[in-house]
């Protein structure tokens, strides 16, 4: 042994000696120094040991003994080993103390995934890439589909899970979300710096999308909106059995129209301010199933200065359900569609959100409504006869360049109606093409005070 030593000393110091050149010359010393006692690699038996990129440490050593025990009285006879696991352990670790342990390893199959003697791969690895040995146990068909996650495509398994034990479920190095982060850095830093993010998205990725394999673009577990329906299913019977629906649930993107599914500015994960969000569809004129003409509302708001209070406050919400509704242009409450329509308090539910009804149910007053003459109140002249006139025969729900949201013109059948208001210092006056020119006061003594 000691010429062994130095000649492999000699051999660092002039230029190196490979690693399977010491091996053989290890193994003919051994063999010179006790003829009796051959080793078990020659020319005739197990020739090829040792010579592969990675060698077991007693192999190397050609310390075969500590492995394989040797039969009383027989030449080269060794006993089966019975128990590899528990072998493999009177050297390695086996990490029992942590609580997720992988099958092969309880079972002691070290040889399941590693060659006891040598390979050409790291960890005495049977085969590379890793995967070739996984999918021995574990069903093929998961890494397979149409849009693979890289590790997979790779067949790097052992970046998300460890092969041997953890502490965590399906042994992965990692919890959750963090262990995506480990790779996605750019979302995680989008999430860090989000006021709103998605629940999925902050505790476990593989709630929406497949860490293997998928037939969905980027790995999504199903398409949406089935897959948002998957947790949000008040959205889905809501949209389903709405009686009006809104396109954008079902063209484009669908329910990434309008949401982010990982952080956002905005509540809900909006991707931009609501009212905004809206108008990046509604700009042009829209014709709806049934051919009805929506206008260009972002036009309309552009050159009409006078907004509605909900469109002040850029909310449409305040008036429209954007996932559907049983109401006319998905509004949240009944408010009629036509121009004429019998009073009644429930058919301007969506109206009496925030006006009150009296100003249409009480017909004298001095004080429910500045559309008055005198007490008279011209809101309950309007509206509480045959042919009623609807909040819309004289207001612009959106917004107008004229007080109190009065529209310019009604549309009465090809023909718009001029209403030609103008405001006074007590109340105004219209020449409408229903009827002649007239003027109101609020300061006209009621015939019942003269």
């Amino acid at each position: 042994m000691k010429v062994l030593l130095s000649i492999i000393f000699f051999g660092f110091v002039f230029g190196g000696i490979p690693t399977n050149t010491i091996f053989s010359m290890e193994l003919s010393v051994l063999k010179s120094q006790n003829q009796d006692d051959p080793s078990c690699v020659t020319s005739k038996c197990h020739a090829s040991m040792g010579k592969e990129a990675f060698v077991h440490g007693p192999v190397a050593d050609g310390d075969c003994e500590s492995c394989h025990e040797l039969l009383p009285n027989e030449k080269h006879e060794f006993k089966p080993i019975k128990n590899i696991g528990e072998l493999c352990y009177s050297c390695h670790d086996s990490k029992a103390t942590e609580s997720i342990v992988h099958k092969p390893v309880m079972q002691g199959k070290c040889t399941t995934c590693h060659d006891p003697h040598q390979s050409n791969y790291p960890f005495q690895i049977k085969e590379s890439p890793i995967s070739k040995i996984c999918v021995t146990c574990h069903n093929k068909n998961m890494f397979e589909k149409k849009f693979v996650h890289g590790p997979t495509a790779a067949g790097d398994c052992v970046i998300c899970h460890t092969p041997h034990t953890s502490n965590n479920p399906n042994l992965l190095v990692q919890t959750g979300s963090k262990l995506c982060f480990g790779c996605h850095t750019e979302m995680k830093d989008d999430l860090a710096a989000a006021k709103k993010v998605h629940k999925p998205a902050r505790n476990n990725c593989t709630d929406c999308h497949s860490p293997h394999s998928t037939d969905t673009k980027y790995m999504l577990k199903n398409q949406i909106p089935n897959l948002c329906f998957n947790c949000h299913n008040d959205i889905e019977k809501h949209a389903e059995k709405s009686l009006v629906k809104h396109e954008a649930l079902t063209i484009k993107k669908k329910c990434l129209n309008c949401h982010s599914p990982h952080g956002a500015e905005y509540s809900m994960q909006l991707t931009a301010q609501p009212m905004i969000l809206c108008l990046n569809c509604h700009d042009r004129t829209m014709t709806t199933k049934n051919g009805e003409k929506l206008r260009n509302m972002k036009l309309l708001l552009e050159k009409n200065k006078d907004w509605h209070g909900p469109i002040r406050n850029k909310s449409c919400t305040g008036c429209h359900d954007v996932h559907g509704s049983d109401f006319f242009r998905i509004l949240v409450k009944h408010y009629p569609a036509k121009f004429y329509a019998a009073f009644t308090e429930s058919q301007y539910a969506l109206c009496f959100n925030c006006h009150q009804p009296t100003l249409a149910e009480v017909a004298e007053t001095t004080t429910l409504t500045g559309f008055r003459n005198g007490d008279r109140s011209l809101h309950y002249l309007h509206v509480n006869r045959k042919r009623g006139r609807t909040c819309r025969a004289c207001h612009q729900t959106h917004a107008s360049n004229l007080p109190f949201h009065i529209r310019a013109a009604v549309p009465f059948g090809k023909w718009m109606l001029p209403i030609n208001y103008t405001k006074t210092k007590t109340g105004g006056k219209c020449a409408p093409g229903c009827h002649l020119p007239k003027q109101y006061s609020r300061t006209i003594i009621s015939s019942k005070k003269k």
